[in-house]
């Protein structure tokens, strides 16, 4: 059990002080760093000014702990312009994000009603293994999958579609009306627990050879997409879940995938690198990859800070998905 959280609340004033220039950080314009901290906040920033601390010598708890002491040269300069850069990251990402989800709602509603309009509420037609209770007890996977389900349609009572089909029919929604109130952590779940021939119609549809390694891709993104949405750090995050590569020659422009450790697959390069290639599989995409390649370009790459530390590999640029 953790020690008891005994911090104080600090003024602005005092967090200049005595949290940034008190700790070594070289602060060249003391009324933009209390413009700064009164619009982002000191903690939300915290995660980019751990970048420039000096690291622990030994940590036993398998974090990256830091001192309260600044690395020489660091400045709160270099700080703001790597949360600037994230922020940028962020919105590019959701915009290619947006591309893929509604693309994969359309496939997955079109292969999946053919089979039944309302295959989401038949757990029946769905993979047996999606709806086995578990061990303990607890709800199958598809009863957790129906719980959210039903709460997101409840919150779309706001929506006219929702409201009309409650009007008119019985409320239940037809799988191409109910994929638009999912959110893609939803539409992964749901894709992974679809029989076999669906998900190889919905993988095949994108161009990936193999449904399950696909299903990993969807996971990925969607932790992404998470990171984004709430307007978090990006850049250096650690993914909870990491994608399957595709084996060799399956898809050329993704074999330099394979290249990468286990842990750098955790890192957001990999996922970006398979939203680059799905985007513009079929000669389509290269407008949003000339926006990705240009917010890569502003890195405030210097002495503290590396894409490589967000799992981009050495000479990334050079690989055929980016020219």
């Amino acid at each position: 059990m953790g020690v008891p959280y005994e911090k104080q609340h600090s003024t602005y004033d005092e967090q200049v002080q005595d949290k940034l220039i008190g700790r070594g950080l070289r602060v060249d314009d003391r009324s933009k760093a209390l413009s700064v901290l009164r619009s982002v906040g000191y903690y939300r920033l915290s995660g980019y000014l751990h970048t420039f601390k000096v690291k622990k010598a030994e940590s036993a708890t398998g974090h990256d702990e830091r001192k309260d002491e600044f690395l020489p040269g660091a400045s709160l300069s270099h700080v703001i312009d790597l949360w600037a850069f994230d922020r940028e990251l962020r919105l590019v990402l959701l915009d290619g994000l947006e591309r893929f989800e509604i693309e994969l709602r359309t496939s997955l509603a079109y292969n999946t009603g053919k089979t039944d309009r309302y295959i989401h509420l038949r757990p029946d037609l769905l993979a047996p293994e999606f709806s086995k209770p578990k061990s303990d007890g607890g709800p199958s996977n598809y009863e957790e999958w129906r719980t959210k389900y039903d709460e997101r349609v409840d919150q779309a009572q706001g929506e006219s579609f929702v409201r009309w089909f409650a009007y008119k029919y019985d409320s239940r929604l037809p799988i191409w009306a109910a994929v638009e109130v999912f959110e893609l952590g939803q539409l992964g779940r749901l894709y992974r627990g679809l029989q076999l021939e669906h998900k190889r119609q919905i993988s095949g549809d994108f161009g990936y050879p193999t449904q399950k390694d696909f299903g990993s891709w969807i996971a990925a993104l969607n932790g992404i997409r998470n990171v984004a949405a709430h307007h978090s750090r990006l850049w250096n995050r650690t993914l909870v879940s990491s994608a399957s590569r595709p084996k060799a020659g399956q898809i050329e422009r993704l074999d330099h995938l394979r290249a990468l450790p286990d842990n750098t697959l955790r890192k957001i390069y990999a996922p970006i690198a398979f939203l680059t290639w799905v985007i513009g599989r079929n000669g389509e995409g290269d407008e949003w990859r000339g926006k990705m390649l240009a917010t890569l370009a502003t890195f405030p790459e210097n002495e503290f800070t590396s894409l490589a530390n967000a799992g981009f590999p050495e000479g990334w640029q050079c690989q055929g998905l980016w020219r």
